[in-house]
């Protein structure tokens, strides 16, 4: 089978090669309804939906708001020609005749007007609408001509205003003029019809491209959140060699970074848990075993009953003691719930502790314990601070060559840094693993010690917000440098 390194999932691997993981694939006829790709469909389409509706209306509401400004015009233009022409053939011929009318207006008519005019007592003079004229050949024709101007007037009276026309003071006539509208006219009909086609033409092909790239895309989002989604699963199943495609959108490419960075820790953690148990039962087992050999020894005669004995075996309880208190300070410093207690430290102070404390040894070792100080005090966790500076001391006093152990304190970034100095190198290759816990550097660990002091030097150091380094000095010392953070050390 092929080997893919793309994201993994959460599938069986190949039994024949463990490392061999699957892509998941995602045919289309699979199901996709629910979680991110509905959500994000549904969420696009009606955005769409949206936006098409408001550019719909505000579409509908342009062209509509046209068309009335149109016909507005047009029907105040209409108006003022016929008020122009009635009182011209009223001047020429004394009298408003339909057909003089007619023949005045004829110019300026078209199948979108009409022209409503009638005398002081009611009779419709001359009526045009739709194109037609409505008049009669000879007198007898007034009745009918009247019927359909009243007609005419119920169907439109409430768009129709009547107006007076007067001449030298007399009422002459009533009338009213204007547009029946836009559409009326068989091109500007057209228009409207051709407008309307391609309006709803292009919403559907809109709704359409819409359908499709929001299908496109949330497909596209849903995969790859379903492979972030199948890489952590792997990860939380207990795969440590998850790889997640380079190609994902920042968010879930983030996430993925964040989930790798996740897994190599894990990996790290694991690994070190697993040394770790392996060291506690080796450092176990030896006083055990040992303890057991001696008190064996007594029962059975094999060894004298004496004060030496007793007190050999009184060593070896003080050592598992010794592991035992360590790895639960250790642990209570690590968990989560933990939080330093702090109160003004002062370093002279301190310093005259440990001096104190290790006067003795370092006098048997050929060591001096020398300090200094340019700031006067600093909020700490007094008690774990003084159990730090004692194991970097301690570690200093057993490992290092004899001369002057230092220790100084200064700030830096507005925190603490605290260096302890003392002679001697550690060798390279120990140095990467100097903080992890349980190690030492004999590997036979016939050295005294539980190999945690470090380890609880970098808990206390993190605990503080800040961190602990090592380094080889260039003149042949080694530094431990101790950083606290300024917001833990920030005296009130």
């Amino acid at each position: 089978m092929r080997k893919t390194n793309p994201v993994t999932t959460g599938e069986t691997p190949n039994k024949e090669d463990p490392s061999t993981f699957r892509i998941r694939k995602f045919p289309w006829k699979k199901p996709l309804t629910g979680g991110l790709f509905e959500q994000g469909f549904f969420a696009f389409l009606g955005g769409a939906l949206c936006i098409l509706g408001i550019l719909s209306f505000a579409l509908y509401w342009g062209v509509s708001s046209s068309i009335e400004g149109w016909n507005q015009r047009e029907a105040s233009a209409i108006r003022d020609t016929v008020r122009k022409t009635l009182l011209r053939v009223q001047n020429q011929y004394g009298r408003l005749d339909s057909i003089q009318i007619h023949q005045a207006l004829a110019d300026s008519l078209n199948p979108s007007l009409f022209v409503y005019v009638e005398e002081p007592a009611g009779t419709v003079v001359y009526l045009y609408r739709q194109g037609e004229v409505v008049q009669g050949k000879n007198p007898g024709d007034t009745q009918e001509k009247s019927g359909q101007g009243r007609n005419f007037l119920r169907r439109h009276g409430k768009d129709i205003r009547l107006e007076e026309l007067h001449t030298e003071g007399a009422l002459i006539a009533r009338f009213a003029a204007g547009t029946l509208g836009f559409e009326m006219t068989d091109s500007n009909a057209q228009f409207l019809s051709t407008l309307k086609r391609s309006i709803l033409l292009g919403l559907a092909g809109a709704l359409l491209l819409s359908f499709l790239v929001g299908y496109g895309f949330s497909l596209h989002i849903s995969r790859q959140s379903l492979r972030v989604a199948d890489g952590l699963t792997a990860i939380s199943g207990g795969r440590r060699d998850v790889q997640f495609p380079s190609n994902l959108v920042r968010e879930l490419r983030i996430i993925a970074r964040n989930a790798e960075k996740l897994q190599e820790r894990l990996s790290q953690e694991e690994a070190l848990r697993r040394q770790w148990t392996s060291d506690i039962t080796h450092d176990l087992r030896t006083p055990v075993t040992t303890l057991r050999g001696q008190l064996e020894g007594l029962i059975d005669g094999v060894f004298p009953f004496t004060k030496e004995r007793i007190e050999k075996i009184y060593r070896e309880v003080l050592r598992m003691q010794a592991l035992v208190q360590d790895l639960s300070e250790l642990t209570r410093i690590e968990s989560p719930e933990f939080k330093p207690h702090l109160v003004p430290v002062s370093p002279r102070r301190i310093l005259a502790d440990l001096h104190s404390r290790f006067e003795v040894q370092a006098s048997e070792k050929g060591c001096s314990l020398e300090g200094s100080w340019t700031v006067e005090s600093f909020d700490a966790d007094e008690k774990l601070l003084f159990r730090a500076l004692s194991n970097l001391v301690q570690n200093a006093l057993q490992y290092g060559k004899p001369g002057r152990v230092e220790l100084s304190f200064a700030e830096k970034d507005g925190g603490i840094l605290i260096d302890v100095t003392n002679p001697g190198t550690i060798p390279a290759e120990h140095i990467p693993h100097l903080f992890h816990r349980l190690y030492r550097g004999d590997p036979s660990r016939a050295q005294e010690g539980s190999g945690l002091g470090l380890a609880i030097v970098e808990a206390i150091a993190k605990a503080h917000g800040g961190r602990v380094e090592f380094q080889n000095t260039e003149n042949g010392q080694s530094r431990f440098r101790l950083f606290l953070h300024q917001t833990f050390t920030k005296t009130t």
